[in-house]
């Protein structure tokens, strides 16, 4: 396991015996609160957990402890090693004594509700009790706290340090997948030569920008050229206030760039320069495991699975951010010129679809994928596939939105349109942003609470239409509130 950090104290001079007292200790996400013991008595947060027995291995141990301070049962197979912290001091019982201890921390996932707990004597005095809370309020009790017993401090110290170490990983949103060059056709010189704008890109950089424009925090994981391009996106991520730490500069691989060509009605053709590109050939191994162990959701599409390494790299984030508890949403976007055939496009789309909890689709994937031309049929068929929840965007017709017992259509506002590119992606980040303000998983959501976050996510699409390019047009959360009070 990783080592997070140590607190030696070095005031164990001339100590003449060494006591190993190893300690695990859960890291509990439920939605945007995070499970903690809070000493009622003592005034601070702690992790729930504590020290080993001889005779239990880790995770028996943290099996135990949850159980025993907050009634919590653990889910075995949720658990992951997040990372260590060693503290070293001299004993608060014997100054003849090195207290050392290897504390464990990992993220795991507990049954919903909790039983009954088993508190020793220290810690029902110091009035032990579960408490879902924020991470900035526990941060900020763990600051205030002091406490005759020094011990004590630096225990609540090290709590404090991991929180703050949690809080920096912890995103709300992260996607993985293609981030490249929109080459928007964009008039004609004074020679009658198609012009071509530098538009940044990738569906879901384009999700992101509307999440972050959102005011949530936001990651990408990917892969670019260490070229002029790969450095204009990456530029472009942190100015749209996404986190970057997560994107590879590959000098082996030349930035995917993508020439949009659009018609009267503003809608695209495409031509790819990516054989390869840089976002194909992420691997596994490259991957940020930290942040997809820490989102609230976790969103891919289907261009990553054209190609290996990247599609192994998706399936494996996939992987890893489900077993952490994340929210899965996958967005299949089809463009033939990636695929060997149309066939292959099938069958590896159609394969992610049972891995998502909720799926966000076009009127075209949508009868690619399922083979019905009646649009209920294929959300019903897209639900028996395993998401709860199925979006299948219309374009100008709107958008239908579908759960296993009910589903309803959403008319689109009715504006001039310039630029299709990043509609359904503005739409999708505009709807998830709107279903995270709400707090509560998406099967546990009013109908009518659905139909809001499908109107917020119409009004960004309607918005970013009016523009031309992907991320450049993603409106701001100010502007699509404005949006909404006008229609």
């Amino acid at each position: 396991m990783r080592r997070l950090f140590e607190i030696d104290l070095k005031d164990y001079e001339g100590c003449s015996k060494v006591f190993r007292r190893p300690s695990v200790r859960g890291i509990i996400f439920r939605g945007d609160k995070i499970a903690m013991v809070y000493a009622t008595n003592e005034k601070y947060y702690k992790f729930p957990g504590g020290g080993m027995h001889e005779d239990e291995d880790k995770k028996e141990a943290l099996l135990r402890e949850v159980k025993e301070e907050v009634g919590l049962d653990v889910i075995p197979e949720s658990i992951r090693e997040y990372g260590s912290v060693l503290r070293r001091q001299r004993s608060d019982r014997d100054p003849d004594t090195i207290f050392e201890q290897e504390n464990f921390y990992f993220l795991c996932r507990t049954e919903v509700q909790p039983g009954q707990q088993h508190l020793d004597d220290y810690e029902a005095e110091a009035g032990f009790q579960l408490s879902y809370v924020d991470i900035d309020e526990a941060i900020r009790v763990n600051k205030e706290y002091r406490s005759e017993c020094f011990f004590n401090e630096v225990m609540i110290g090290r709590e404090r340090r991991v929180l703050e170490l949690i809080k920096e990983a912890r995103c709300d949103v992260v996607a993985l997948g293609e981030l490249l060059i929109d080459f928007t056709e964009s008039g004609k010189s004074s020679d009658g030569m198609k012009l071509f704008e530098q538009n940044p890109g990738g569906a879901p950089a384009n999700l992101l920008t509307a999440v972050s424009h959102f005011g949530y925090k936001t990651a990408f994981i990917g892969k670019v050229g260490d070229d002029m391009h790969g450095r204009f996106l990456i530029e472009t991520l942190e100015k749209e206030g996404i986190g970057t730490r997560a994107v590879i500069r590959d000098p082996e691989q030349f930035t995917t760039l993508a020439f949009v060509g659009l018609d009267q009605d503003g809608e695209r053709k495409f031509s790819f320069a990516r054989k390869p590109g840089a976002d194909t050939m992420l691997r596994s191994d490259e991957l940020d495991r930290e942040i997809l162990s820490m989102c609230r959701i976790f969103h891919f599409g289907s261009l990553s699975l054209t190609d290996e390494p990247a599609k192994s790299a998706t399936f494996e984030a996939v992987k890893i951010a489900k077993d952490s508890g994340a929210v899965i949403s996958y967005d299949p976007n089809y463009r033939a010129s990636l695929w060997p055939d149309e066939k292959t496009a099938v069958e590896v789309m159609r394969s992610a679809v049972p891995l998502a909890d909720v799926l966000k689709v076009s009127d075209e994937e949508s009868l690619l994928l399922t083979g019905c031309a009646v649009l209920e049929e294929a959300a019903d068929r897209l639900l028996a596939m395993g998401p709860k929840f199925v979006a299948i965007t219309l374009g100008s017709e709107g958008v239908l939105i579908a759960r296993k017992s009910i589903k309803e259509r959403v008319a689109a506002f009715s504006v001039q349109c310039t630029d299709t590119t990043g509609a359904g992606d503005s739409f999708w980040g505009g709807f998830l942003s709107f279903w995270l303000s709400y707090g509560v998983g998406i099967d546990e959501m009013a109908w009518e609470d659905l139909l809001n976050c499908a109107r917020t996510g119409s009004a960004f699409a309607a918005l970013c239409v009016q523009k031309r390019g992907g991320i450049p047009a993603v409106p701001g959360k100010a502007e699509v509130e404005q949006f909404l009070r006008a229609h």
